[in-house]
């Protein structure tokens, strides 16, 4: 049944029933769900509009209702206007009047009101009566005053077409609950009424790291405007947030920016409303040129003046980039700081949205990966902040619980789904507990520093050590371990963090000047380079990596000493204030330091013929090493390698299994089948100069071996040719082809 066959409307004349028979069309041809001010105020100036001029305040019919139309055309209805009630008070202004039905201008005072408007010094009769002194009942309230009944009505009655086109209310939407509740944010929001209920300077500027809940302050604010938890001077105001961008998108127009901030000005100078510009810093220069004909320059007279309450919101270096410079508009806003909420406040939160999203995806979460997650994102995900990173975290579990259609997120799947979300490798432990063979196998470190490599990164990588920040393991190459660093870079990376390709590698000797350090951090703002990207830059994108430091005893103290403190603090500042961790990185430098391998022996009787002991060895090089790069950088250094492991049943193993190994997989791809003699592996061990170390042999397999494999790929016979064996007789390298039944 519908709601004009409720509604009993005898009470109105024949004139007034057409036009609320006219706004239930409006509403059925829209197919809009309820009743509002606009179907009410289109159908009123549609079938009287000349009347509507002449009992309203500043009304243009037809500018109006171009808008109304659009309006509904897009599904924005108004204020909800119910029918009961509009019928209701338009009987009750006829009976005022001494008739005995409401008629259809009575229709058109109560609409007219309802929209904001102010009516006619000669339709005062119709608002508010004069009453005799023998009348029963409360004299009637007037249409701004607050709700007796602490409902939330908003207080400014004006229509405000262009800041609902441009911007969304906050306040309306607190009505509806479709804002999320705000904990742990009491200070700031005391801070933010104090700052409004102000007589001058009455605009705070929410300030702090993207992330921390600048926007839920104010989304905060509205819900206890709407509960009516704020002084009288706030109750029943609106909030409406606008977007600069959205206000400029569109005006190509000259003059069509500063008619759109002239509306935008109008609408929101009257009693009870209150902006709130998100991206504040985007105003200046929105638009136009900074300072003249931008969004920040329209604004400014009558934010000086008092005439506008605003909000802004932006980040430290925005405000410090863009509103400092402009003193006039700095004046204009009182700074709030809003910091990083801890893991313990963030905890406060993460129940409440885990009791909404259970209801909204019927998907159950327990405390305990709440917790976890607050202590996955205090660890990994440096460069974010509470709370913002862990809601995402928390949003990505119950979607992943969602698209697996699972009831339940259990702590072992929200680890997997955050890992994943963050590009973090799933099997680091594992990487760790092997990588201490392969190191040794491959030749790269000797048994001790391997072993004390291993011990280190079973510490970090759990997060037991005591200086979480630094490094996983820092590392100092010298000698014959240092030819190899590429090498043994990659097998790190390949071991603890799944791919090779993980290696950030920066050489440091041609940064000998002062200067030089730009190339580290990035040039400072105004320079040239500023917004280039770094190569360290890497290491933002994927934190867990190898660092590969070449020439340490090359670069420039000042070099040096921005890298020693980066490892002390474990990250690095870049010249845009963005911090580069290093905290989940193993890295490693090179130094040409000619450290001697042995501690020097004492003096006295002894033992010739004894090796010294592994710690000897590691302080002997250390202080070596103190004398070219000082104390402070090798006191963050965890190990310092020297010796390269000189096993020939190791070198052996490693020329087998990787080097002749990879080299045969890639033949084998381009469809060759290649089998290597032991003879092969007995000539490179002799050829082997003992110098190159692992390049050495790498380059002698390029100079001579791959040549003549090539041949058989490109040559004539190719297609016929699948399988081969290569063999070394009298210091030359033969290569036999097998048939298909695998005889030669």
């Amino acid at each position: 049944m519908s709601e004009k066959n409720v509604v009993d409307r005898g009470g109105l004349t024949p004139g007034a029933q057409m036009l609320v028979d006219d706004a239930g069309k409006k509403q059925q041809e829209g197919k809009h769900e309820r009743l509002g001010v606009y179907h009410w105020l289109l159908a009123l100036l549609e079938r009287y509009g000349p009347m509507a001029e002449s009992l309203a305040q500043g009304l243009e019919v037809g500018a109006l209702v171009g808008y109304l139309r659009e309006q509904l055309h897009r599904g924005a209805v108004g204020e909800p206007l119910d029918l009961e009630t509009v019928v209701h008070q338009a009987c009750e202004r006829g009976k005022q009047r001494g008739k005995a039905q409401g008629t259809e201008r009575d229709l058109a005072c109560v609409i007219l009101a309802a929209a904001g408007y102010h009516l006619n010094a000669d339709n005062t009769a119709y608002t508010a009566p004069p009453r005799a002194q023998d009348e029963a009942g409360p004299a009637p309230q007037p249409e701004a005053a607050p709700a007796a009944d602490g409902a939330y009505r908003p207080r400014a009655k004006r229509p405000t077409p262009t800041l609902e086109q441009f911007g969304r209310d906050l306040t309306r939407l607190a009505q509806e609950g479709k804002l999320s509740p705000v904990i742990g944010r009491e200070d700031e929001m005391r801070t933010v009424i104090e700052t409004l209920c102000r007589r001058s300077k009455r605009n705070p500027c929410l300030v702090g790291p993207a992330g921390v809940g600048k926007t839920a302050i104010a989304e905060g604010l509205a819900q206890r405007i709407v509960r009516g938890e704020v002084p009288a001077m706030l109750r029943d105001m609106r909030i409406i947030a606008l977007q600069p961008s959205s206000v400029t998108a569109g005006a190509h127009i000259v003059g069509e920016l500063e008619k759109r901030m002239k509306a935008i000005v109008e609408e929101a100078s009257q009693e009870g409303i209150i902006l709130f510009i998100d991206e504040l810093h985007s105003m200046v220069g929105s638009g136009g040129m900074a300072g003249t004909g931008d969004v920040a320059s329209q604004l400014k007279p009558v934010l000086a003046r008092g005439d506008l309450a605003c909000i802004g919101a932006t980040t430290d270096d925005e405000y410090r980039r863009f509103i400092e410079p402009d003193g006039a508009l700095e004046r204009r806003f009182q700074p709030v700081r809003v910091n990083e909420l801890s893991a313990e406040q963030t905890l406060q939160i993460l129940p409440v949205l885990r009791d909404m999203f259970e209801k909204l995806r019927n998907v159950t979460i327990a405390d305990d990966v709440l917790h976890w997650i607050v202590r996955f994102c205090q660890r990994y995900l440096r460069n974010r902040y509470f709370p913002d990173k862990a809601i995402d975290v928390l949003e990505q579990c119950v979607a992943y619980a969602v698209t697996q259609e699972l009831g339940m997120v259990s702590p072992a799947e929200a680890e997997v789904v955050a890992q994943r979300m963050v590009g973090m490798p799933l099997d680091q432990d594992l990487g760790g507990s092997r990588l201490k063979d392969v190191l040794v196998e491959r030749g790269l470190l000797n048994e001790d520093d391997a072993t004390a490599l291993a011990g280190r990164l079973g510490v970090t990588l759990r997060g037991l050590d005591l200086r979480p920040a630094r490094p996983n393991a820092t590392l100092l190459l010298l000698g014959e371990v240092a030819e190899n660093s590429r090498a043994l870079a990659e097998t790190i990376a390949a071991a603890l963090y799944g791919d090779a390709d993980r290696v950030v590698a920066m050489d440091l000797t041609p940064l000998v000047h002062e200067t030089d350090v730009s190339f580290l951090t990035g040039a400072r703002p105004g320079y040239i380079g500023y917004s280039d990207s770094l190569p360290l830059h890497r290491v933002a994108q994927i934190p867990w990596c190898v660092v590969l430091f070449e020439g340490a005893d090359a670069c420039h103290p000042q070099v040096l000493a921005v890298l020693t403190r980066a490892l002390a603090d474990g990250s690095l500042t870049d010249g845009r204030g963005k911090r580069i961790y290093f905290s989940d990185a193993v890295v490693l430098f090179t130094a040409g330091i000619k450290a001697a391998a042995h501690a020097q022996r004492q003096l006295g009787f002894g033992l010739p013929e004894a090796e010294p002991a592994a710690t000897e060895r590691e302080q002997g090089a250390r202080a070596a090493v103190e004398k070219v790069l000082g104390p402070e950088f090798v006191g963050e250094i965890d190990l310092v390698c020297v010796e390269a492991p000189t096993s020939a049943a190791g070198e052996r193993r490693w020329l087998r299994d990787h080097l002749l190994a990879d080299l045969a997989e890639r033949y084998r791809r381009e469809g060759l089948d290649v089998t290597w003699d032991e003879s092969v592996i007995d000539w490179l061990m002799a050829e082997h100069s003992g110098r190159g170390g692992q390049r050495d042999w790498e380059r002698l397999v390029d100079e001579r071996v791959s040549p003549l494999l090539v041949s058989y790929v490109l040559g004539a016979g190719a297609k016929e040719v699948k399988s081969i064996d290569v063999r070394v007789e009298g210091g030359a390298i033969r290569i036999d082809v097998r048939d298909s039944r695998g005889g030669s």
